[in-house]
């Protein structure tokens, strides 16, 4: 009897929570996911090429010694594959992101190790090159393996 009590129970709460599991956001304009309930990875530390390329136009922010700076992700480009990768890697595809300073002051003029920050990901470390300039702009590479 119990376990025919403890039965019942059960298939009512699944009832119940039926029409709240199948509750979904509504679709972005920008074509970008609107929560991260829709991502398919929970860090930027693991994701790989198409979910970077899917993030182009983000901006993210660094603290750095000389202040705050705002930088937005303006290409992400696969390198050419030769050959298979070691299993122990975590990317199908070794890839570089470029980032482009869209304000703040001068970033310092060495590669080093940063720390990002975007309103819906963790924090990311990440290693990226030193600044260079492109007419009026600034853009630093990060690569991932």
């Amino acid at each position: 009897m119990l376990l025919a009590g403890l039965g019942a129970g059960a298939v009512g709460v699944a009832a119940a929570a039926a029409p709240v599991l199948s509750l979904r956001f509504a679709a972005s304009t920008s074509g970008r996911p609107v929560s991260w309930w829709d991502r398919t990875f929970q860090s930027l530390k693991a994701a790989g090429l198409a979910e970077w390329k899917g993030i182009v136009g983000e901006t993210f922010t660094l603290d750095s010694p000389s202040g705050s700076h705002l930088l937005r992700v303006v290409a992400v480009a696969a390198f050419p594959v030769s050959g298979s990768r070691p299993r122990t890697l975590g990317r199908s595809q070794a890839f570089s992101v470029v980032f482009e300073a869209v304000s703040g002051p001068p970033l310092p003029t060495a590669d080093r190790l940063y720390e990002l920050a975007h309103y819906s990901y963790p924090s990311l470390p990440i290693y990226m090159s030193a600044p260079a300039a492109l007419g009026q702009k600034t853009r630093l590479i990060a690569v991932f393996n």
